[in-house]
């Protein structure tokens, strides 16, 4: 576990049954009072993420998770308090949830989540509802023609038409990706085939105030990505709602021999000062992502290594 300094950590669990997520609701006179929030609660002297989700899940709601896979982390301000949210995915889980504490649950489904009032710290959590684990990424010197790459993606994904120019072409592989449960990003000068159920991506050559004038014009785009490095990059891009972002290179790759990369030890660092989910890229095939989890990130994203 990194190194968190002063802060109050918390666990909390994006919890799912049928579709639906599960909230809890803020007892009136507690601070942030009658708003909707993820189940969970701090962690106790010494306790690791993992292990406090589970006891605050059994205290709070009378259930045992079985499956958890590790989100992001979100570091967070209220006044003069510090906190840290670790952010679990609980797919399966033991018991029937209840609101053991007094407190009012309910099930929702995930695209009514927006329209609740929910604390602030949450946001970035509604927005990562639904994000694949996995971001293919074309690359025309070693894929085949756009939409037969498309139909050859099997795993729901995250898929970054790099390079396409607008045309049909690219308006096919959008269709294709959308009709098969894909999500799509893409860049500033393809917007003119975008549509529902597509996001966008700021490149390192993007003016961020410009794409944000060009974001205003679109329809819920959604994921909304950027690619770092360091933390000069983070700064560069703040004004820019990341959704997710990837962190690269994190190892050498058979295109970039003698680029130094990153090590994980750096991606950890980076990945737990963003606030979003963090894929890793650079080396990364999709045996990676319990690698990356364990590293404190929640994807991974690549280019040879998923062709």
């Amino acid at each position: 576990m990194p190194s968190t300094g002063t802060e109050t950590q918390v666990a909390c669990a994006l919890i799912w049954r049928n579709e639906q997520i599960l909230l809890s609701k803020r007892h009136s006179s507690s601070h942030l009072g009658g708003l909707w929030e993820f189940p969970g609660g701090k962690f106790e002297p010494d306790e690791e993420p993992r292990t406090c989700l589970s006891r605050e899940l059994r205290e709070e709601l009378g259930i045992t998770p079985r499956t958890s896979s590790f989100m992001f982390q979100i570091p967070w301000t209220y006044g003069e308090e510090s906190v840290r949210l670790w952010v679990y995915e609980v797919s399966t889980f033991d018991g029937e949830p209840q609101g053991l504490e007094g407190q009012d649950i309910s099930w929702f489904p995930s695209e009514f989540l927006t329209k609740l009032q929910i604390p602030r710290a949450n946001d970035a959590i509604v927005r990562a509802v639904g994000l694949p684990r996995i971001t293919k990424i074309f690359d025309a010197k070693l894929a085949c023609e756009p939409k037969t790459w498309v139909k050859k993606t099997h795993d729901k994904s995250v898929l970054y038409l790099r390079g396409l120019p607008p045309g049909r072409d690219l308006e096919e592989a959008i269709d294709s990706a959308i009709g098969n449960g894909h999500q799509v990003i893409l860049t500033l000068d393809q917007l003119n085939c975008f549509r529902e159920g597509c996001g966008v991506h700021l490149r390192k050559s993007d003016g961020v105030q410009d794409a944000m004038k060009r974001l205003k014009t679109l329809d819920r785009p959604w994921p909304l990505t950027s690619g770092i490095r360091d933390e000069s990059d983070i700064e560069r891009q703040r004004d820019w709602p990341s959704d997710a972002v990837f962190i690269s290179p994190v190892r050498q790759t058979s295109s970039h021999l003698g680029m130094p990369y990153l090590g994980w030890n750096r991606f950890s660092e980076l990945a737990c000062d963003l606030g979003v989910p963090a894929y890793a890229l650079g080396g990364m095939t999709s045996s990676d992502i319990e690698v990356v989890q364990r590293h404190w990130g929640f994807g991974v994203a690549g280019i040879s290594g998923f062709q």
